[in-house]
């Protein structure tokens, strides 16, 4: 529990003050001292949020087996019995955003763009010129690396250049494609011109976005892991601005209802919650090898889709029809709110690479 630090006076008006004193009895301001060592201000802060008291042992299995029924609880009013709605959030928000940085490799990307998600991709351990990246290299390895880059660079130079003699141009352009690991090693080499870039950009089998500069490009295909740190950085924060709209969605849905927006948020921070866990859990399962991802993530998705739709149910009391088709709107409303964030942030996380 957080230990209480009183001081003798008041830091505001200066009033002095009993050491049962908890606010001065002038101005109201409360009577702590936050000048403390690193090491309370986490203790501080984990107990506030993130400690296993029995309230959070209360909340579990109600959270788990009885959907709807904490957010029935918390909005009667009994709100110290069990674990506030927010706190709840961040535990389970934490733990899944934890797991997806264990599951997901830096070189993600990479290893989409080059159509090898489950295979050895070089390019993301950098130039492959230095010395101490090749001497890091198996001999099957710096093989396959010195094969790429000679392959970019002739590639370079046709398309600097362009084909030589006829014979050449009447040759199929699509023998010339770049793969996304050529573009990136002719991203790094310093030695290839910005021009030179643009045209293999022209020859590649990867479109990438219009609104970026040519320069832009560049630093993306040549630093595209960071693209995915940045992404994974501000996927958690695109979620919690997210739940306004889930809650205004609710809200919508059920405008007969005499519910304030703030129910509808605190029904959303609880399945949310829950869809974290869930998910959460499958990725855990997902990396020790337990099953398919295919198989993981239907189990997952239907887990939580079932749990939402009770909730919907006993929270807000209207038959299986109506709730059916509420339920079959709200995934559409939402998923659709989803992708537009997705996009801008996925916007922003290249606009600031």
């Amino acid at each position: 529990m957080k230990t209480t630090r009183h001081l003798p006076f008041c830091l505001d008006c200066e009033t002095e003050l009993g050491e049962k004193d908890n606010y001065c009895p002038v101005c109201g301001q409360e009577n702590l001292d936050r000048k403390v060592p690193v090491r309370i201000f986490i203790a501080d802060f984990f107990s506030n949020y993130l400690s296993f008291d029995s309230t959070f042992f209360r909340t579990v299995p109600v959270f788990l087996y009885k959907p709807g029924k904490l957010t029935n609880i918390y909005n009667d009013g009994k709100r110290r019995t069990y674990l506030n709605p927010i706190r709840l959030y961040l535990i389970m928000s934490l733990f899944y955003f934890f797991m997806v940085s264990l599951i997901i490799p830096r070189n993600f990307f990479d290893q989409v763009m080059a159509g090898n998600l489950f295979g050895i991709d070089l390019v993301g351990k950098g130039f492959m010129d230095k010395p101490e990246i090749r001497d890091a290299l198996d001999p099957q390895e710096r093989a396959e690396m010195d094969s790429l880059l000679q392959q970019a660079r002739e590639n370079q130079l046709y398309v600097m250049n362009g084909p030589e003699s006829p014979e050449e141009q009447a040759f199929d352009s699509t023998n010339h494609r770049l793969g996304w690991k050529e573009l990136k090693l002719l991203a790094q080499d310093p030695l290839v011109s910005d021009s030179s870039f643009a045209r293999a950009l022209e020859n590649s089998d990867r479109s990438l976005f219009d609104f970026m500069s040519l320069k832009s490009q560049r630093n993306f295909v040549a630093n595209s892991n960071l693209f995915m740190v940045g992404f994974a950085r501000n996927l958690p924060i695109m979620m919690f601005f997210l739940l306004p709209f889930f809650a205004l969605i609710l809200k919508l849905l059920y405008i007969r209802r005499p519910w304030y927006y703030v129910e509808h948020l605190i029904h959303g921070l609880h399945l949310h919650s829950f869809a974290y866990l869930i998910y959460g859990i499958g990725i855990v399962l997902i990396h020790f090898k337990l099953g398919s991802m295919e198989w993981i993530g239907t189990i997952s998705f239907l887990v939580v889709s079932v749990y939402t739709f009770v909730s919907l149910l006993r929270v807000y009391g209207q038959g299986w029809l109506k709730t059916v088709i509420k339920f079959n709107v709200l995934g559409f409303m939402y998923f659709l709110v989803f992708w537009i964030a997705l996009v801008y942030e996925l916007y922003f996380s290249l606009k600031f690479l």
